[in-house]
């Protein structure tokens, strides 16, 4: 088991050194499957002609059968070899086994799924970087809503806060997961699937009144909540790897 890496320094030339190790792995076990492919072409070839000739035999038996019956002539028939099946078949289920999918190992598998958790448990945004995207969305987004007055008020009233404040750390976690996408309808798709069964304007599985009405800011500036979040995690990114750079 290799040791924690706490540094991201340290990660990344572990890293680094995954990237060589497993090119050069793949390249082994490329070159090692192409033998087996190739000894097991070998094999059937072999199968086939042993095939072949034990049909001859058996005709040769069958003639000399026939001979004996025929003239009265006594005959001692050869014996036939045995064809190994059972052998053979004890073989191939090994070999079957052998080159059957591999998964990581148990510990690597419990370590990636207590990480998954911890970050399912972990907030999406910091307090000063949520207080920081509200900013951001509340200048690019609320000027658009219809429920947004002069006076920087909202008149939504389908719900106790604005979806886009209500699930905003479900939206940066949706949208910092797939990444950028070319076309809305993916984020579209993901939020019916991710956010939209956990808020209360749905009365049923494909129908929600507010979102109907136009009142679900969310679903209705979905394409400037995604610009709007997508570039604060960008420039998240940045100033996490000129951190890290620094520290390194």
């Amino acid at each position: 088991m290799s040791p924690e890496y706490d540094s991201s320094a340290q990660a990344k030339e572990r890293l680094s050194q995954i990237t060589s190790e497993a090119a050069r792995l793949l390249k082994k076990t490329k070159t090692s499957y192409g033998e087996v492919e190739e000894l097991i072409h070998q094999v059937v070839k072999s199968a086939k002609s042993a095939r072949k000739q034990s049909a001859k035999l058996q005709n040769l038996k069958a003639e000399a059968m026939y001979l004996s019956l025929r003239h009265d002539i006594s005959f001692k028939e050869p014996e036939l070899p045995n064809s190994g099946l059972e052998s053979v078949t004890a073989l191939w289920s090994v070999l079957e086994s052998t080159l059957q999918p591999v998964r990581p190992s148990v510990d690597w598998l419990e370590k990636i799924r207590k990480m998954e958790e911890r970050r399912h448990q972990s907030p999406a945004l910091t307090p000063e970087e949520r207080v920081e995207l509200e900013l951001r969305l509340k200048e690019n987004v609320c000027p658009l809503c219809v429920s947004y007055t002069l006076d920087g008020t909202c008149t939504n009233q389908s719900f106790e806060t604005c979806p886009i404040t209500t699930f905003l750390d479900q939206a940066v976690e949706m949208i910092e997961d797939m990444g950028h996408r070319p076309w809305m309808e993916d984020y579209f798709e993901r939020m019916y699937r991710d956010i939209c069964p956990g808020c209360k304007g749905r009365v049923d599985k494909d129908y929600c009144p507010p979102r109907e009405q136009g009142d679900c800011s969310l679903f209705t500036y979905l394409p400037s909540v995604v610009k709007t979040i997508e570039t604060f995690l960008k420039e998240r990114a940045e100033k996490k790897a000129i951190a890290e750079e620094s520290e390194g």
